[in-house]
């Protein structure tokens, strides 16, 4: 339903030009799409963010005691709802389950813009790190992903596809967009903020996150760059995915975390 209405949207937009109010920001839906599945060794620090014990929204994990997530996964609910599943291939079974003590959003996240899209998380005990459990480094404060970057993202979203399960961790690899042709591309959704950054085949379509993932990693080298966050559909052409970029709020972590 809703999709629908943004699809007529877009049409009147494009019929009678620019002087409309922007019309809000569509979530991301969450699923990987166009992925392959992989093991918890090869992206260690991903989490799955449980809600009263079912999978919500992806994570990162970035110390012992600290989580990074999507604000838009949190708002408005208490740190006892949470716990997040550490060290599995799988959401909903092995690994570790760690509570959640604290959650920290960030104080200029803006629910109808989608601005400012992050948001802390303190657990209640240490995480033990191994091979299937491992923090992520972060970025300097305001460091840049040069674009056409091959970026990394995962998550246990729907997959738009039956024969892919969402029941194991799926990843994907796609670009980095600049700023400039996803402002244009979301024009109609009032563009991108400095805190948001973009990721996808604009023109081809194809790969992308989407619902269930919201709150996961955008993996660059050995960096956290992004935390997925919404986009127009998943996977459809000229609507790339759009990040909440992490260098720009990186002095904040360090405020919350000491990290």
């Amino acid at each position: 339903m809703i999709r629908s209405v943004i699809i007529c949207v877009l049409v009147v937009a494009c019929a009678f030009g620019a002087n409309l109010k922007f019309y809000p920001k569509p979530r991301l839906d969450g699923r990987i799409v166009g992925g392959y599945e992989v093991e918890i060794e090869d992206a260690p620090y991903q989490i799955s963010l449980q809600y009263y014990n079912r999978h919500i929204c992806g994570g990162t994990i970035i110390n012992e005691r600290f989580i990074m997530t999507a604000a838009h996964c949190t708002s408005g609910s208490s740190a006892s709802s949470f716990g997040v599943r550490t060290g599995s291939s799988y959401h909903a079974k092995d690994g570790t389950v760690v509570r959640v003590k604290q959650v920290t959003v960030h104080p200029e996240y803006d629910p109808r813009t989608i601005d400012y899209d992050f948001s802390i998380l303190e657990l209640e005990e240490e995480l033990t790190f191994n091979d299937a459990c491992q923090p992520l480094k972060l970025p300097e404060q305001n460091q840049e992903v040069e674009e056409g970057s091959q970026l990394l993202v995962s998550g246990w979203g729907n997959t738009q596809n039956s024969q892919e399960s969402t029941s194991k961790l799926r990843a994907a690899v796609v670009p980095k967009v600049t700023a400039d042709v996803c402002s244009e591309a979301y024009r109609a959704f009032g563009g991108i903020t400095d805190r948001m950054m973009c990721a996808g085949f604009v023109k081809e379509g194809g790969k992308d996150a989407c619902q269930g993932d919201s709150g996961g990693p955008l993996v660059f080298e050995d960096l956290l760059v992004g935390v997925v966050s919404w986009g127009y559909g998943c996977a459809v052409p000229n609507y790339p995915g759009v990040y909440s970029r992490v260098a720009s709020v990186r002095d904040w972590i360090h405020e919350v975390t000491n990290i």
